[in-house]
């Protein structure tokens, strides 16, 4: 009789157990976020998922990792397919292409003004289209003169070069013994801060191609006479070019390159650079027409197809706060996108974020339009061509202007 008493009150815990565990999953609400980041960062965002979980116990994120330079095409397959996606990792230059889909959710009536206020205003300007903002910025990238302190002193300079003239001339005259000043790279995405400096400009967010014009032809042509000159590297072509540029640098056998805060670790790690110290960070000069650097950076976007809006929200806002960030920019030296991350005490007295963040100030949003992202693909290889003297800046100025125009349905 005993037994049987046990057994029929085994069977109602059982069944009573079955029951919780089935209403709390009912209760639980599933988020998949894909996210591109990669190495410490990568690891660094799990940690900080499993932590929204701890302090968020109804939801649950599943992270699925996805190789960077696949990823755009991965999101806009995955949702057009109808497969479930809740937060994605974006770049900035990938959002108004995903905009003009319908595949992003805005986010205006999530965020509060206090928050937004928050944020680098260049930040939240790179993923607002129209009137709607669609991502929360949580990085910030741009373009920097980066410069070895100890070549510059040596050749009698206690400063970097403010204006185009003085690069030209200090470019020059550290061009000696084996070493030279200034790596000029054929990625474009480092030739904006040229063009801009001479007044030029490339796409327009009113889907117009200024590529060709006269100040932009300028800028280009003022790259080419860095080459020219003798002040930049003496090779023949760009072959392994990103890893010649840094080699040279940490070997120093360059004084200056342009590059962003994404270097900064590896350079570190070079033989100039063992003492951080001697690294210097300064804003690409500025030239007759101005100043500035390409903003660039990733956001945290919500899927329109999300069935958990709300939650979703609450995720990358989380992974984007400054607890977050705070972490990040510490851990990774990356760039935070948030302004009370900078009063940091420590990031406050870290004269690399802080420098990089002189340079944030003067950076510009890249072309908001659905072709923004693909501007380089014409822009790069002819700028190469004119850098090693193939073509004149003004064939590749029009060269990219045709191919633009043919992008953006221009009339010719």
């Amino acid at each position: 009789m005993l037994k049987q008493i046990l057994s029929v009150f085994m069977v109602m815990s059982l069944t009573v157990t079955a029951a919780c565990t089935k209403a709390e999953n009912e209760d639980t609400v599933t988020l998949t976020f894909v996210s591109t980041y990669d190495g410490k960062e990568a690891e660094l965002i799990k940690a900080r998922v499993k932590a929204f979980e701890q302090e968020n116990p109804g939801i649950k994120v599943n992270v699925e990792e996805v190789a960077f330079g696949s990823a755009s095409n991965y999101f806009k397959t995955a949702l057009l397919g109808d497969q479930t996606l809740d937060a994605f990792r974006s770049d900035n230059s990938w959002v108004p292409e995903f905009v003009e889909l319908g595949l992003l959710q805005p986010i205006d009536s999530l965020i509060s003004p206090e928050d937004a206020a928050d944020f680098n205003p260049t930040a939240l300007q790179s993923v607002t289209i129209g009137d709607k903002l669609y991502g929360m910025p949580t990085v910030m990238e741009a373009p920097a003169l980066l410069y070895n302190k100890r070549l510059l002193q040596e050749n009698g300079y206690a400063a970097p070069p403010k204006t185009m003239d003085e690069l030209m001339a200090m470019a020059k005259q550290m061009t000696a013994g084996g070493r030279y000043g200034i790596y000029v790279s054929d990625n474009s995405y480092f030739a904006l801060p040229y063009v801009w400096a001479f007044g030029g400009d490339t796409m327009t967010d009113e889907r117009k191609s200024h590529i060709a014009s006269a100040e932009s032809v300028q800028g280009l042509a003022f790259m080419y006479q860095l080459r020219k000159s003798g002040a930049a590297q003496p090779y023949s072509d760009f072959a392994d070019d990103y890893n010649r540029m840094m080699n040279d640098f940490k070997e120093g056998k360059s004084a200056m390159i342009v590059n962003g805060p994404w270097a900064v670790s590896d350079l570190l790690n070079g033989t100039e650079f063992k003492n951080a110290a001697n690294l210097g960070i300064a804003a690409v000069p500025a030239g007759p027409g101005g100043q500035g650097s390409p903003a660039g950076g990733h956001s945290l976007v919500v899927s329109k197809y999300s069935k958990h809006p709300n939650e979703t929200y609450k995720l990358i806002h989380y992974l984007t706060n400054t607890e977050t960030q705070t972490s990040q920019a510490k851990e990774l030296k990356t760039l935070p996108s948030r302004l009370s991350v900078y009063e940091d005490s420590a990031l406050a007295s870290d004269a690399i974020v802080q420098d990089f963040k002189n340079v944030l100030e003067l950076a510009k949003p890249r072309p908001r339009i659905s072709e923004g992202a693909q501007m380089f693909d014409d822009f790069s290889p002819n700028l190469g061509q004119m850098l090693l003297g193939k073509i004149t800046p003004q064939q590749a100025a029009s060269n990219i202007d045709a191919a633009w125009r043919g992008l953006l349905k221009l009339d010719r």
